[in-house]
């Protein structure tokens, strides 16, 4: 009966330890298969090694991403890839694979010939992540590598560069097309300037300044500046401005043009103002504002009467 008993009990022993088994079969069954899906699938190259750097097995996406076979890469070893170590992601390797540290490479244009061992393959823009398997030692039982081709997201990139450099350089070319034209319309506009405020040499010593349009302070500005250097090069000694031509005259105008009188003043030239209107008279009297020695005319003509019969004087 005692036998029985202690028979019974390692059978109800070996029973839960069955079913614990089961349960733990259970519990690792789910992450096998989702390793077994991801290896399986195309989508993702996946390389495993052995701690020295030997290829110990691929799954099909490697093949289909690299055009070879895992007899193709039997003499490979990653920890001694030239290729890797001339693109700087060799002290990454050698963190996963002497260290037991997961790693992400930076992404790189990979040819399998550059390794001076493999004599085929495909040339492909990657991301890769490495990834060390370790016992319970914390000792490196194997490493997975998975590849990720970036090939197409990389040519968009190179073609939105190109595009930004087609973009840059006819941005440029219409830069220079613009400026070229600003240039040429500031030359038109100061030979606009020039023409708008003509001094005209129409005796020796007389010069006319024939006045158009309002007249501001940067026009007035103009103005004499182009009527002193004017004086200076012909040593003029009448100047006749005639305003018959400017709208209208108020307290602004008229203090450019005193400003103009004793500036030609002294350089030793008259001023002569003419073209003076009913309309104009009138409104320099309401306002105070006449030309005080300074003769005034309402036509041309009888300012160069003036001038030249000054001149005649001087000539006796």
């Amino acid at each position: 009966m005692q036998h029985e008993d202690a028979a019974q009990g390692t059978i109800d022993a070996l029973k839960r330890e069955i079913d614990a088994l089961q349960r733990r079969v259970a519990e690792l069954e789910i992450p096998a298969r989702r390793y077994q899906a991801l290896c399986a699938a195309d989508l993702l190259s996946v390389q495993i090694f052995a701690p020295d750097g030997r290829t110990l097995e691929v799954n099909r996406g490697w093949e289909h991403l690299w055009r070879l076979r895992l007899e193709d890469v039997r003499a490979y070893n990653i920890r001694q890839d030239p290729a890797l170590a001339t693109r700087g992601v060799a002290p990454f390797v050698e963190r996963a694979f002497g260290q037991g540290e997961p790693v992400r490479l930076p992404a790189i244009r990979y040819d399998p010939l550059d390794t001076g061992i493999l004599h085929e393959g495909a040339t492909r823009w990657v991301t890769t992540t490495i990834h060390p398997i370790l016992d319970e030692a914390g000792g490196i039982r194997e490493v997975v590598l998975i590849h990720a081709d970036i090939g197409e997201l990389k040519q968009s990139e190179e073609e939105l560069l190109q595009q930004q450099k087609l973009l840059e350089a006819a941005v440029e070319e219409r830069t220079a097309e613009l400026s070229q034209k600003l240039a040429v319309i500031h030359e038109q506009q100061r030979a606009i300037a020039a023409l708008s405020t003509p001094v005209l040499r129409i005796w020796d010593g007389v010069l006319a300044l024939p006045l158009i349009d309002r007249i501001d302070a940067e026009r007035a500005a103009r103005v004499l500046d182009v009527l002193l250097h004017a004086i200076v090069e012909t040593s003029a000694e009448f100047v006749i401005i005639d305003v018959s031509g400017v709208p209208f005259v108020d307290a602004e105008v008229a203090g450019y043009l005193r400003n103009a009188v004793r500036a030609a003043g002294l350089l030793g030239s008259r001023c002569i103002i003419v073209g003076i209107s009913a309309e104009m008279a009138r409104a320099l009297v309401a306002h105070d504002l006449g030309f005080e020695g300074v003769p005034t005319f309402a036509r041309l003509q009888e300012g160069l009467r003036l001038a030249m019969a000054h001149e005649r004087r001087a000539m006796r």
